[in-house]
């Protein structure tokens, strides 16, 4: 085939990213998922599992391990919810004395404690305040609500189309591995097998690191809850161990639990909470995740944090495993990477031809 100058594919690229754009995510987390599992996929076929019968078992346990969770999460907010709402129907009943600390703010003491009186101290006046309250956000809570719809129905068809895309990848994996490494090696063949094998590295460890660290402090933090007495440590515990996938989401977990028991009247268990939760994330972000992720490709601590708040902060949740793997490829060649033999990939495609259309 004749040679074309290069910014003919790029270029056939970028329109086809353009006309693909709504899609690029489903894509690449179907790609990204395919890349970590990868391994599991190998083993089952090596005990004897079919390729379909192993693509069908590894995708159920990919839903399942982001369906369960996700079920006992709303389950347990559900059941804290009817909780709360017996709570507030008590209230509502009685009436809530004003505390006697509304008696000790400057300035504007009176006036609280009027405003107390008039709408929590007596029998039925939440309610009242709560109808008061909602009817000046009903319209902007159905505007919300119709545009939570629409983005819902939209996610699920793209959460649809990545999982599709994922099945695919594990049946036919050989055959788009081969067009892709004849495509690198045509297009940058002196750095393509870097790339090639940075990228798995990269991706692995990051996704061993997010999610190793997110059920160590969820399970830390959950008991450290108990321990000091938060409401529904259990769901507190969850609720940290999702947000620990994201660099941040810790810290705003602990540090919102112990405003939380700050607010209770418990100033012991708050200062003690914060201060276990602070001295827990150190040990985490100096050793734990920059070992797992950033042993894999030999990357340092500040290499790691700086990819995955980069990452997360421009390209959302996928940037997580894209920073890494830039900083990867940068200390790469910051140490005096060199170039790496070519593989030799001529029969390779001709193989996964054969192998797609036989599929």
């Amino acid at each position: 085939m004749p040679n074309f100058p290069l910014f003919l594919p790029l270029s056939f690229g970028l329109f086809l990213a353009i006309l693909l754009q709504h899609f690029l995510g489903s894509l690449a987390w179907a790609g990204l998922l395919a890349v970590i599992t990868w391994p599991l996929h190998e083993r089952l076929m090596k005990r004897g599992w079919s390729r379909l019968s192993s693509a069908c078992a590894v995708l159920t346990l990919l839903v399942l391990s982001f369906l369960g969770p996700s079920i006992f999460l709303f389950n347990t907010l559900g059941n804290e919810i009817a909780t709360v709402g017996k709570l507030l129907g008590q209230i509502n009943q009685t009436g809530v004395p004003a505390p006697e600390w509304l008696a000790r703010l400057p300035l504007s003491a009176e006036a609280a404690i009027k405003w107390w009186q008039d709408n929590l101290a007596q029998p039925g006046g939440l309610a009242t305040l709560i109808q008061s309250t909602a009817g000046d956000f009903i319209p902007f809570l159905t505007g919300t609500a119709r545009s939570l719809g629409t983005t819902a129905l939209t996610n699920a068809l793209y959460l649809f189309l990545a999982l599709l895309t994922l099945f695919i990848l594990y049946l036919h994996g050989p055959a788009v591995a081969g067009y892709v490494d004849h495509a690198g090696n045509r297009l940058i063949p002196k750095y393509y097998p870097v790339l090639r094998r940075l990228l798995p590295l990269s991706v692995r460890g990051t996704a061993l690191g997010l999610c190793s660290v997110a059920i160590l402090e969820g399970v830390v933090l959950g008991i450290a809850y108990a321990l000091a007495g938060a409401p529904a440590p259990v769901l507190l515990g969850v609720i940290t161990g999702y947000l620990a996938l994201i660099p941040g989401g810790a810290p705003l977990a602990f540090c919102s639990v112990s405003l939380l028991l700050l607010g209770q009247g418990n100033p012991g268990a708050a200062m003690g909470l914060f201060c276990w939760g602070a001295f827990e994330l150190f040990l985490v972000d100096k050793f734990v995740r920059p070992k797992l992720i950033g042993n894999s490709v030999d990357l340092p601590f500040l290499a790691v944090l700086f990819g995955l708040l980069g990452g997360v902060s421009t390209l959302g949740v996928i940037g997580l495993f894209v920073g890494p793997f830039m900083m990867a490829i940068l200390f790469w060649w910051l140490r005096g990477g060199q170039a790496e033999p070519v593989p030799e990939s001529g029969g390779s495609v001709v193989a996964a031809a054969g192998e797609l259309q036989k599929a």
